[in-house]
């Protein structure tokens, strides 16, 4: 018998396709089941969360927090500012608000878990009327409205929980920041669908009470003026683009079919002075 000893041709034993194909592929794979596994653990957590007793939520520490934060008694005009947009709401009566004022420089307002809501005269004093300061007081109530503060926490829990499960499976740094990465996009992403579900909301309460909605677009007016030059795309962020929540705005309006006259309101000089001292007190204890 004859043995021969052939030359083997090259490339036998290698494949026609990038080695980093099937890695891309079956990362991108976990991603996807990452993705899908959190997006629906929210969507079933959120049925519950809602749910949850209200006055529950009154429970919690962030509330006592919230107390001590308040350094100074609402105005009597922002007080009545705030009780007028309540009133528009026609809230269901377990649903209790309260409101704290904090004379800091922070261009900010925010809802928190027991329907506190904190307004800071940083983000008061750039606005000029009475149907900006509504916007702001309106958007907020929206979200207690709506229970998104304990929505959110609960998103927070689901998704530590999910992504610990998995960091613990998986023995690729990448691959984990990858998956901490995608939890974090969906995370933001159902805190954008809040902000435009209490964007809505707000605009409607402004049209109820004012008969129009400009005090949206002033409001987003000056969060453009703060942002500045910023990157155009809301994958990572917790709020709505402000172009694009301008253009819900203008939809809104141009939906309204009982379109009034809209001057608006501009800040009373009483106001307009205790703000002034306000920030005056501020700059002196620095």
């Amino acid at each position: 018998m004859d043995y021969s000893n052939p030359e083997l041709p090259e490339g036998i034993n290698t494949s026609k396709e990038h080695p980093l194909k099937e890695f891309f592929i079956l990362t991108a794979g976990i991603l996807a089941l990452v993705f899908i596994v959190i997006s629906t653990l929210i969507l079933l957590v959120d049925n519950f969360a809602d749910k949850i007793p209200f006055e529950l939520e009154n429970e919690l520490p962030v509330t006592s927090i919230i107390k001590y934060e308040q350094a100074e008694k609402l105005p009597p005009y922002l007080e009545k500012v705030t009780h007028k947009v309540l009133k528009s709401f026609e809230l269901p009566e377990e649903i209790k608000i309260t409101f704290h004022y904090v004379n800091d420089d922070t261009v900010n307002a925010f809802a928190t878990l027991g329907g506190h809501i904190v307004l800071y005269r940083g983000l008061i004093e750039k606005l000029k009327h009475e149907e900006e300061l509504a916007m702001v007081i309106a958007h907020e109530i929206a979200h207690i409205k709506y229970r998104h503060p304990i929505m959110s926490a609960s998103h927070g829990i689901v998704v530590g929980i999910v992504l610990t499960a998995l960091n613990s499976t998986s023995g690729n740094s990448i691959v984990s920041d990858l998956m901490g990465t995608t939890g974090t996009a969906t995370l933001m992403k159902f805190s954008r669908d809040f902000e435009y579900q209490a964007d809505k909301d707000a605009i409607n309460s402004l049209i109820k009470l004012y008969g129009h909605a400009e005090g949206a677009l002033g409001l987003f007016k000056v969060f453009e003026e703060e942002q500045g030059n910023q990157l155009n795309f809301e994958f990572l962020a917790t709020h709505p683009l402000t172009d694009n929540r301008i253009s819900q705005t203008t939809r809104m309006i141009n939906a309204n079919p009982n379109k009034q006259s809209h001057t608006m309101r501009a800040y009373p000089d009483s106001f307009k002075e205790w703000l002034k001292i306000q920030k005056e007190k501020t700059d002196e204890s620095k």
